[in-house]
This record gives structure tokens, sequence and C-alpha cells, in this order.
């Protein structure tokens, strides 16, 4: 006798966002830089966002800037393999490192990030935005969930300000061990 199981699957409904598309090549398992840092003084902030997260991560870096803080925007393209190299280039260069994702926390992308993070000893603040690992009931509108559940540009920049506790000074904070948000 065979054994069934169903596996459901859950889209959101409403309009979906499309990206700006050209033709290039796209290497697997690398990631762009969408927007490398500038040459500000303030705390440097790099926002890994993974597809249509990648506009909230352009907003949340425009109000982080006003701020004082300097933000780079990596599109990671893929959560396997992990662009390694790009990943520990940017920790390394960063106060802080956000993850944005439009899939549940726990496994996923920002979780990759945080154990590769782990295995090469990089210690970064890493701030992660996403689903929490929780039952999602329907809504007439993904924004209206996006911003019920924390993925916003919003409370990307709280995010990131908390982890300063103030204002950016002019001098890049000292990164404590790594630290789950």
């Amino acid at each position: 006798q065979g054994v069934c199981a169903g596996v459901g699957r859950r889209l959101p409904q409403g309009n979906t966002q499309t990206l700006a598309q050209e033709e290039t090549r796209t290497d697997i398992g690398k990631g762009e830089v969408i927007q490398n840092f500038g040459n500000g003084r303030g705390h440097k902030v790099t926002l890994f966002a993974l597809g249509n997260m990648q506009n909230i991560a352009k907003k949340a870096a425009a109000q982080l800037a006003a701020e004082g803080f300097n933000c780079a925007i990596i599109n990671p393209r893929f959560t396997k393999p992990l662009d390694n190299e790009l990943h520990l280039q940017y920790a390394s260069l960063s106060d802080v490192v956000v993850t944005l994702e439009d899939h549940v926390l726990p496994g996923g992308y920002g979780s990759a990030v945080l154990e590769l993070f782990a295995e090469q000893r990089v210690q970064v603040p890493v701030v992660r935005i996403g689903w929490p690992d929780a039952f999602i009931e329907h809504a007439s509108s993904v924004d209206y969930l996006r911003a019920k559940h924390g993925l916003t540009a919003e409370n990307t920049v709280a995010k990131v300000k908390a982890q300063f506790n103030a204002a950016p000074a002019s001098t890049p904070a000292t990164n404590p061990a790594p630290k789950l948000i």
C-alpha cells in the first residue's frame, strides 16, 4: 500500500513586483553589487537583499543614508551556493550586515549567512528581516502582511539603528560577537 502525502504552497495574493532585467550573464553562485559604499564616514551597513526585497533594501538604504549611515546593497542572487567570497568581503567592511528575504527566517538565507560567518569566525552583528516561523494569515494585501510582520524599510532602519543605540558616529563601531535578531 502506498502512502500519499499532500504538499501545499502558499503564494502571496495581490500585485507582484517586477524587477528591471537586462540581458547579462549570471554566474551560478555569484552575487552582484547593486550599490557600493560611498565615501562617507558613517557606520557601514551592508544590506543583502534577495529578489523582491531589493526595493525594501533601497528604501532602507536611502533612509539610513539620510541619517549619516554608509550603505552598500548586494543582490545575493543565490541561497545555494552562497557567494562566500562576496559575503565575507562585505562582512569585513561592515559594522552591521542585514539580510532581507521573502521567506521564513529559520533555515532560510539569513541562517545560511550566519552559518558562514560562524564557520569563518566573522564577528559582525547580523540583522535578519523575513517572515516569522508561524502561521501567516491570508490578507487582501501582501503589503499589509509585510508591515504587520516587519518586512519593511522602516523596520529595517529601526533594527539597524538599534545596533548602535544612538545616531551614527563618524568612526566605525567595533564588531562585537555575532548577534541574532
